[in-house]
């Protein structure tokens, strides 16, 4: 199994674009965020759009 793993700091766009991408071009693999405290909602996004990650 392939394990990505994205480190994400106040990028809530970004993250929401590359996981967009993951889940089209790279499914089958584990995904996990670690959040760095961000204040633009990024955790709560990927929660809801990305339950899986």
């Amino acid at each position: 199994m392939v394990s990505i793993i994205i480190v994400n700091w106040n990028t809530r766009d970004l993250l929401i674009n590359c996981l967009k991408s993951i889940e089209k071009n790279a499914s089958g693999c584990e995904v996990i965020v670690v959040d760095n405290a961000s204040s633009d909602d990024s955790a709560d996004a990927v929660r809801k759009q990305f339950p899986y990650v």
